[in-house]
């Protein structure tokens, strides 16, 4: 079913925006029949996500190790990062570990995202995924053409939460925390430096990063208490003070 041909859901975006889903998965260390193994499932996901109009992103097409060596550590970290929190579901490959779809799942906590984790009948998948709070579900396949079934009941239920979730989160896309990081700075003169240096845990910042922060949309900082607080008391005001 096409999204035109959809019924209206309150506070459904229009029909040309559509949804937006981040696959993760192993990447890094893997043998050549493991990626391919990877890849076929990647490429049902996709299929899947594309019959319930939603855009699926792949780090393979664009940092992956082996395609993409020279991307910088640092680039991979922030590009992936953005594209998980700028999402509206996380779809988790479980069938090898690695430390960086870890890294992605608590990126996807964090931001409310709903997660579905997709693995082999069978493969015993690790508690601290499984036992993730938040919206998270269990898809097992196996093979390929079950999954695409499966993943396709899934999408099909879940896209009312995911319309429901972009709605509420909207507002939080622009700059709000930003601009009152910048404002309290610039008035006390303070540069991105003297920020860093006034923080009192030595190392947790650098001045890209703060100047990151300024730039970016609440949703895409998301930040939190523990680093309002310490940001907070770096330019000498209350916590509360920095929310807009």
């Amino acid at each position: 079913m096409t999204d035109s041909a959809r019924p209206a859901v309150p506070g459904e975006p229009q029909a040309a925006e559509q949804l937006q889903a981040y696959l993760a998965s192993a990447l890094t260390g893997l043998a050549a029949e493991a990626r391919e193994q990877i890849f076929e499932i990647s490429d049902v996901v996709a299929a899947s996500c594309r019959e319930h109009g939603i855009d699926l992103y792949e780090p393979r097409k664009i940092t992956d190790p082996v395609h993409h060596p020279d991307v910088p550590d640092t680039e991979v970290f922030r590009l992936d990062r953005q594209r998980v929190v700028r999402s509206d579901l996380l779809v988790y490959l479980a069938d090898q570990p690695s430390t960086g779809a870890g890294q992605e799942l608590v990126f996807a906590t964090e931001a409310m995202l709903p997660i579905i984790v997709v693995a082999r009948s069978g493969l015993k998948v690790s508690r601290m995924v499984t036992g993730m709070p938040g919206s998270v579900q269990m898809v097992r396949y196996q093979g390929p053409d079950g999954l695409g079934k499966d993943l396709n009941s899934v999408l099909a239920e879940l896209r009312p939460a995911l319309l429901r979730r972009r709605s509420v989160l909207r507002e939080y896309r622009a700059p709000g925390l930003g601009p009152r990081i910048r404002e309290l700075r610039e008035s006390r003169r303070m540069s991105y430096e003297d920020l860093v240096r006034a923080v009192r845990i030595p190392g947790f910042l650098s001045a890209d990063q703060i100047r990151r922060w300024e730039e970016g949309g609440d949703l895409d900082n998301n930040l939190s208490i523990l680093v309002l607080r310490e940001l907070a008391a770096a330019l000498g005001v209350g916590a509360a003070e920095l929310l807009p």
